[in-house]
């Protein structure tokens, strides 16, 4: 029997995103999430006493230049070593521009294959392991020409980290299709990039293990490893949950919903339903819907209601709040009369079609975003067009603000 973790995609020591501003407890551990879910691998691979650790690409993130990242990535490949355990690595578009990359010294149990591609036969199991690595940063074309033929007689193991054919979210990188890969002759495929798990093919197997630690909330649910077992040819897969911090969104229905007590106590069943999980610590982000004569009240005292939220969250000790979005309406039966306060919020509603209104709002908030960090730039998109609709979205949040101060205040308020 030969048996192997398969992994990918941990991008080690990522920079936080907007995490880092809200919380100094939540940053340190988002922070140190990646870290501590290498340690749960190698964990993981001691405990299961497999015979080797496959990492299909971006173990590194682009940006990474610490030396101190580099000392705990060779400090946990040590322990492998110590324990007899090889490790095989091939190079993702994030390694390829890692500085890290260049310089890191790995003990000799860390094969890391070239962008030439090679094979690396383990005789006394009768298994062939195949890799190449991105020798750039970006490969436009198809790896797959790097590959020898299947060693016989050997379990051949081929190690592509690879867009495949697409995937949303996710630029396009060594492009190929599943067919291809069939087509090759190899008994299991070792893929990495998207970061989800998928279970391409089981003739042969042809598996994307998704990444091990989420990093924010666009990388929700538990995160994980596949641990492979391979008996007379038979492969058997087996998820194990790696992640300690996980990220998830949770929809909470208000509709009718008219007492503050009675909103907050949906939303601590939610929070009570959202610790239930695999990984140590749940980051929420909660999404109100329905209709409520609440819309308003709960948008106007936001603040108030993120506070009380989150000590209910600390509560359970080991659930976050990221954000709360507030999707709810008023209810739908008409205002009496002819309420100013209704024509001015129509009024506002339709600033964010007006062409001129719009440029102006893009210049004014060109000029504050330049005077923002570079890392806090990053949320407003990569491109002009990104920037545009971000704008929007966040000029759309603001009159959605102030009307909700106009209808929740004064007379005929609906609080």
């Amino acid at each position: 029997m030969f048996r192997f973790i398969h992994t990918a995609d941990l991008h080690l020591d990522a920079p936080l995103r907007s995490l880092a501003l809200k919380d100094e407890d939540l940053a340190d551990l988002v922070g140190n999430a990646t870290r501590r879910a290498l340690e749960r691998i190698v964990d993981l691979c001691l405990e299961e006493g497999v015979d080797a650790l496959l990492i299909a690409g971006d173990l590194y993130d682009g940006d990474i230049r610490s030396m101190k990242t580099a000392a705990f990535l060779v400090a946990e490949m040590e322990r492998l070593h110590q324990a007899g355990v090889p490790v095989f690595m091939i190079r993702g578009n994030h390694d390829a521009e890692s500085v890290l990359t260049r310089e890191l010294e790995l003990p000799s149990n860390v094969h890391v294959f070239t962008g030439h591609g090679g094979t690396v036969e383990l005789s006394d199991q009768g298994v062939a392991i195949h890799g190449a690595s991105f020798a750039k940063p970006h490969a436009p074309e198809s790896l797959l020409p790097k590959f020898k033929e299947p060693v016989s007689g050997y379990f051949n193991i081929g190690m592509l980290h690879t867009s495949l054919a697409g995937a949303a979210g996710h630029d396009t990188y060594a492009p190929c299709s599943v067919n291809d890969l069939q087509s090759h002759g190899f008994d299991y495929w070792a893929l990495g990039h998207v970061h989800i798990r998928q279970v391409h093919s089981e003739a042969p197997h042809i598996v994307m293990p998704g990444m091990p630690q989420g990093r924010d909330i666009g990388e929700s649910g538990s995160k994980s490893v596949t641990l492979v077992s391979v008996n007379d040819g038979r492969v058997t897969l087996e998820e194990r949950f790696t992640s300690t911090v996980q990220f998830d969104r949770r929809e909470i229905s208000l509709n009718g919903v008219d007492d503050w007590r009675e909103a907050l106590e949906l939303i601590d069943a939610e929070l009570k339903s959202a610790a239930m999980t695999p990984s140590d610590h749940t980051v929420l982000r909660l999404e109100l819907i329905g209709a409520s004569p609440l819309a308003w009240r709960l948008r106007r005292d936001r603040d108030f209601l993120l506070e009380h939220v989150s000590n209910l969250a600390r509560a359970q000790g080991m659930v976050w709040i990221d954000k709360i979005v507030n999707h709810l309406t008023p209810p739908t039966a008409p205002m009496a009369g002819d309420d100013p306060r209704r024509k001015l919020a129509d009024i506002m509603d339709g600033l964010t079609d007006n062409p001129d209104f719009l440029m102006l709002a893009e210049q004014n908030a060109e000029d504050l975003i330049l005077d923002l960090p570079p890392e806090l730039r990053q949320a407003f998109g990569e491109s002009e067009t990104e920037q545009a609709d971000a704008i929007r979205e966040l000029l759309k949040e603001g009159i959605k603000d102030i009307t909700a101060r106009i209808m929740a205040d004064g007379t005929g308020a609906s609080s």
